[in-house]
């Protein structure tokens, strides 16, 4: 019986920021000699991309377009026991520690699981053995990518709003119209953030409102490479509050409030196969057969709150090194009686102590019922069958107090 253990140091929830330095070690425990060719340790990161087309033949899958992309974005290995040319080096019975640390990209994205595509981190053990099957252990970590709103654009502290009109047909003449305008006093907040809403609805109309509904949404799109370069696209509502209605001839001011809850941030330039972004909506039902009126408007979800003053020289994320004599190589293996590389990951809103330091809680947005957004095509999620690992991501959640 062999017994793998993969450990990270003073980390037990396995949550990194790119930047930092994943240090670790990987504890081998056996009873009994076991025949191995050698025993590889990698720590991986990749993005990829996965959905089937099969909307003309449902009864034929094997006609069905297969849509595919991938990007690594830390592949890396060592060899913990033998080497890459040898055949046989049996492990004595007994326990081996190996100690690790490895260099993540500032590059990184932050990891994601969605229904078309995924972001995943994973320290990988393997045990090649001779004559049969290899040997495998896993254990998935977080990394998030650094998205400082004080460092983004200035916009993101204005307050902003967009308005839209309907008119309604009432035979036989067409009614005044129903105004609706959505409000919002910044443009970018963080997981664990309320979003204070304003909603004016201004219903001229001879139709009575029946119910006035916001959201966040999150929305991913896919991308899949040559030779089939395609789209695809996944809506997630991360949090809702339905209100009462306007009567007609009335005009009444609304304000929701919507908690951010633990969501990956917005990505658009670091991942090439899949991004992500956000939008407040606000929707009003309308009495009888006619269609409600919507209208949306773009956030951006980041990892770091604005601060209330605004910084002369904001402060940038440079990550955690390695020592100079070993930072040419991404994954190093360490002597026991070396000294970490990271004692404690450092945090990027450490240097600033009006940020009060988030709790780390579970993505919210994954669907474990195996639904499927609608699309006029009829394309579904087939898992990698290389990686049947399943694993929810953890987000950082702040405490901040509305104001």
């Amino acid at each position: 019986m062999v017994i793998c253990e993969i450990e990270f140091n003073n980390n037990a929830q396995g949550i990194y920021y790119a930047g930092q330095v994943i240090s670790g070690q990987v504890v081998i425990k056996t009873d009994k000699v076991k025949q191995v060719k050698a025993v590889v340790l990698k720590i991986k990161g990749y993005a990829e991309t996965h959905w089937m087309d099969t909307e003309y033949d449902s009864g034929d899958q094997s006609s069905g377009s297969s849509f595919n992309g991938h990007v690594d974005y830390l592949a890396t290995k060592a060899y913990l026991h033998g080497s890459s040319s040898s055949i046989d080096v049996p492990i004595e019975p007994g326990t081996r520690t190996y100690r690790f640390a490895c260099q993540i990209p500032l590059t990184c994205p932050s990891s994601f699981e969605g229904t078309y595509g995924r972001v995943r981190y994973i320290v990988n053990v393997m045990f090649l053995r001779p004559w049969t099957f290899d040997q495998n252990f896993n254990r998935c970590f977080t990394v998030l990518k650094v998205m400082d709103l004080n460092t983004e654009s200035l916009m993101l502290r204005v307050p902003t709003q967009v308005e839209s009109q309907r008119t309604y047909c009432c035979f036989p003449c067409t009614s005044k119209p129903l105004s609706l305008r959505l409000s919002l006093p910044q443009g970018g907040f963080v997981p664990g953030q309320t979003i204070p809403i304003g909603v004016l609805v201004s219903n001229d109309s001879s139709i009575q409102v029946e119910e006035i509904t916001v959201r966040l949404t999150m929305v991913v799109i896919y991308y899949s490479r040559p030779p089939c370069p395609d789209t695809n696209k996944d809506r997630f509502v991360v949090a809702e509050k339905a209100g009462e209605g306007v009567s007609k001839n009335r005009r009444k001011q609304f304000t929701f409030d919507l908690k951010v809850p633990a969501t990956p941030p917005t990505c658009f330039n670091l991942c090439s196969i899949i991004q992500i972004a956000y939008q407040v909506e606000a929707e009003v039902k309308v009495k009888g057969c006619h269609s409600g009126q919507s209208v949306h408007m773009p956030v951006t979800i980041g990892s770091v709150p604005l601060t209330k003053e605004l910084q002369k020289q904001p402060s940038t994320w440079e990550g955690d090194l390695l020592p100079p004599e070993v930072d040419a190589k991404a994954l190093i293996l360490m002597e026991e009686d070396v000294v970490d590389v990271a004692v404690y990951p450092p945090s990027p809103w450490a240097a600033d102590p009006s940020i009060p330091a988030p709790k780390f809680s579970e993505a919210k947005h994954i669907r474990t019922n195996g639904k499927r957004s609608s699309k006029s095509k009829n394309k579904s999620l087939k898992r990698a069958q290389s990686e049947k690992i399943v694993y929810t991501p953890l987000y950082a959640v702040y405490m901040i107090l509305p104001t």
